[in-house]
């Protein structure tokens, strides 16, 4: 078996569901078997064993695994944990910590975080509609973007979304970069207003055998707005090609 034809994971972000890889499901299923999760538990071990349970259940070896921002760092922890499982990883707009720190310069401040977990305390769905509108901020996207955005950007319920929006605050996966060992692809795009770019700068600096690609006119989410180079790239990175 080649690397071709290893399955696809992926794994989505906070506040949204496994549709929001629509556009991935459809073109990558063509040649590849695809699966995809959506967040249920709201601490990193109840998602990694989550994510481990999932992989059994589908009788898999192996998989190339997709991570799109608190996905990614599902994604990197569970490479960590279970690097027997990981064919290859992708990280998409996603940090090995979110909130800056003062030894971690690369993430959002403790300020803008506390705001964000405060406004969804108050209005969960006012601060999922603001979140929309923030992942597409400085990018250019069509209706069809914005539907699919919005239909994925939803609770499975207040209380776990809100713990999920706290492991956000104050997940650090720092100490494990230097031990994941597979073929990594880090995804980014420069205009990111959720998740800096440094964040993206920091990951390809720690992880040893990875390739970092930006996306110079993109946002939090460049597998939407620029679905087809995006996915072009990600089959040509599983395909072994070189960039």
């Amino acid at each position: 078996m080649t690397n071709l034809r290893y399955p696809l994971l992926f794994i989505p972000g906070w506040g949204t569901t496994k549709t929001i890889w629509n556009y991935q499901l459809k073109y990558f299923r063509q040649s590849y078997r695809t699966l995809a999760i959506s967040l249920e538990a709201g601490c990193m071990k109840a998602h990694t064993e989550h994510l481990l349970e999932i992989i059994k259940k589908s009788k898999l070896s192996s998989i190339n695994l997709v991570g799109w921002s608190m996905g990614g760092m599902i994604a990197i922890n569970f490479a960590f944990q279970y690097p027997e499982y990981v064919k290859k990883l992708v990280l998409v707009s996603a940090p090995a910590k979110f909130v800056a720190s003062k030894d971690y310069d690369a993430g959002i401040s403790h300020a803008v975080m506390q705001s964000f977990i405060n406004k969804f305390r108050k209005s969960p769905v006012r601060m999922l509609s603001n979140f929309v509108s923030l992942v597409l901020k400085n990018a250019d996207f069509k209706k069809e973007d914005l539907n699919l955005i919005k239909q994925s950007s939803r609770m499975s319920d207040k209380n776990t979304t809100l713990q999920n929006l706290l492991l956000l605050r104050d997940c650090d996966l720092r100490d494990k970069l230097n031990s994941i060992k597979v073929p990594t692809l880090i995804i980014h795009g420069k205009m990111d207003m959720v998740c800096p770019y440094a964040c993206a700068d920091y990951l390809h600096s720690k992880i040893k055998n990875s390739v970092l690609h930006t996306f110079e006119r993109a946002g939090h989410v460049p597998f939407i707005t620029k679905h087809e180079e995006f996915n072009n790239l990600l089959d040509g990175f599983l395909r072994d090609y070189e960039f």
